[in-house]
C-alpha cells in the first residue's frame, strides 16, 4: 500500500470517527427522586363524561394527586411523569404531565383538575396525541373514574408511575441524545 492510499484511510476513519462522536453529547445529570412524604390525594366530582362505558360515568369520582418530585441531579430538566392505567378491556389509558425542575429542587405535580391551581397552570398535560396546558377533564380521566372515593385511591387504581427525563432534543452539534425512563412503584406510596 502507498503511503497515499494509508492516508487516505486513516483520513476517512478520522472523519467517521469525529461525526460519530458529534452524535454522543453528554446526558444531562438529571435524576427524578419521589418524595413519598409530599404525596396527596384528593377527588373531583360531577363531571360529564363525554364516554358512557361502565368505567367512566356522569357523577362519578375521579382522583386528584399531588406528587412531590426532586431532581437530584445537577441540571435543570424537564420531567415528564407518565400515569397510565391499563383497563379491563386491554386498552391503557393515561395522561403524562411535564414540568421545569430545577437541578436540587423538589416540585409538586398534580393530575389535571377542572380549574387550573397554582400547581397545574405550570404544567403541560399529554393525552390521546393531545398537548395541552388546560386540558379536558371529560378526556382525561376517560377510564379513570369511579362510583366511590374507595375506588379512586392510587392503591386501587393501580396506574404505573414512571418519569421521563434527561433528553437532549437538538443538542451539541444538532445530535439528541435519548430520554432516561424511571418507574416508580405506586405501593411505596403512603395510603390516605
Amino acid at each position: 500500500m502507498t503511503m497515499y492510499r494509508i492516508t487516505f484511510f486513516l483520513s476517512i476513519f478520522a472523519i467517521a470517527a469525529g461525526l460519530s462522536s458529534c452524535c454522543q453529547p453528554a446526558h444531562k445529570d438529571a435524576n427524578p427522586v419521589m418524595i413519598d412524604s409530599l404525596f396527596q390525594t384528593s377527588y373531583g366530582r360531577d363531571l360529564d363524561f363525554y364516554n358512557s362505558n361502565p368505567e367512566a360515568i356522569d357523577s362519578a369520582y375521579y382522583p386528584i394527586y399531588t406528587f412531590g418530585i426532586q431532581n437530584a441531579g445537577t441540571a435543570d430538566d424537564h420531567f415528564t411523569l407518565q400515569f397510565q392505567r391499563l383497563l379491563s378491556n386491554g386498552i391503557v389509558t393515561g395522561f403524562s404531565i411535564t414540568r421545569l425542575v430545577p437541578a436540587g429542587q423538589t416540585v409538586l405535580f398534580r393530575t389535571p383538575t377542572a380549574a387550573p391551581d397554582s400547581i397545574t397552570s405550570q404544567e403541560t398535560f399529554a393525552y390521546f396525541a393531545v398537548t395541552d396546558t388546560i386540558p379536558n377533564i371529560d378526556e382525561i380521566y376517560d377510564g379513570l373514574s369511579f362510583q366511590t372515593t374507595d375506588s379512586a385511591k392510587i392503591q386501587s387504581i393501580n396506574p404505573s408511575l414512571t418519569i421521563v427525563y434527561g433528553s437532549i432534543d437538538n443538542g451539541p452539534e444538532g445530535c439528541n441524545t435519548p430520554a432516561s425512563v424511571s418507574a416508580f412503584d405506586i405501593n411505596t406510596l403512603p395510603v390516605r
